[in-house]
């Protein structure tokens, strides 16, 4: 099958599609990327429940030229020229009320803004993250992090704006925790899981879909000749934005349900599979795969 006649772009989801739980993008994953970007073109596009500033060093090897569609939804940022396309924060009084009732009850929960990224030091989630920040060579590359400054106070003082907070569980009666704080305002925000074990609340009507479909309006783009790659709740509007959505093997149910076809596992490059099988030509990988190592260095 050769997909990338009628389906010439590709948009991906990050964490459990081309990045595993390490927040690491397995070796054979990213020539699979770089082979594509060589084919295309580089119309390789990036969609996540993540901050953009936290994934700097996949846009680097994997060259990325087109805007970033991140914290699922509420912001998209050129990752060249930094221009913020468009941002939908949470309304500051609804901020302010959610992150009170989290310190209140001590729960955790990590606040998300356009240039930074605050929380408690203890949190399990912020310590992954500095774990990160460690072990990487080029520091350029390094999520910016706050656990210092009182951002509520900020918050307050309308010195930062929330894209979205986020709230890791890791057992029923913690995620019960955080429903308990989300079920006050679920008319007025929107709650989505981006993973199995992260809860996220942002300004209501925000979403991969409606940013994607925004972004195509604002550049021109078809959504129809878009193939998309994702796995969890937060990727459900995207995959019927487009116009071929693959679900991961990994991935819930209910996007299977919806999907055109349905590939490996994360773990087992799912999306280099589908990319080597179904998208490219054996002529196109043949003639493009030597590059990469030339190209991406």
């Amino acid at each position: 099958m050769n997909l990338f006649k009628k389906y010439p772009y590709v948009i991906t989801d990050l964490d459990g599609t081309i990045a595993n739980e390490g927040y690491a993008i397995n070796d054979e994953t990213y020539e699979a990327l770089q082979t594509y970007q060589l084919v295309s073109d580089y119309h390789l596009f990036l969609a996540s429940g993540r901050l953009d500033l936290m994934a700097k060093e996949y846009f680097a090897k994997l060259k990325v030229k087109t805007p970033i569609i991140s914290c699922n939804g509420a912001l998209i940022r050129d990752p060249i020229s930094n221009e913020v396309l468009y941002q939908q924060t949470l309304p500051q009084d609804l901020a302010i009320e959610i992150i009170m009732k989290a310190l209140e009850h001590d729960i955790d929960h990590i606040v998300y803004t356009a240039n930074m990224i605050y929380g408690h030091p203890h949190s399990k989630r912020i310590a992954l993250m500095m774990k990160y920040n460690e072990q990487l060579i080029d520091e350029s590359y390094r999520i910016p992090l706050d656990t210092e400054t009182n951002y509520l106070t900020l918050l307050k003082n309308n010195d930062i704006q929330a894209l979205k907070i986020l709230f890791p569980f890791t057992s029923q009666a913690e995620l019960d925790r955080v429903q308990a704080i989300n079920e006050p305002f679920k008319d007025q925000v929107e709650g989505v899981f981006s993973q199995k074990d992260l809860f996220d609340i942002q300004s209501l009507d925000i979403n991969k879909g409606n940013s994607f479909k925004k972004l195509c309006e604002l550049k021109g783009y078809d959504p129809h000749q878009f193939i998309f790659y994702g796995d969890n709740y937060n990727d459900l509007e995207l995959a019927k934005s487009v116009g071929y959505t693959v679900a991961m093997g990994n991935s819930i149910l209910e996007l299977k349900k919806i999907a055109n076809a349905t590939t490996v596992s994360v773990d087992d490059n799912g999306v280099r599979e589908h990319l080597f099988t179904e998208v490219l030509t054996k002529d196109q990988i043949a003639e493009f795969l030597p590059q990469v190592k030339n190209v991406f260095k």
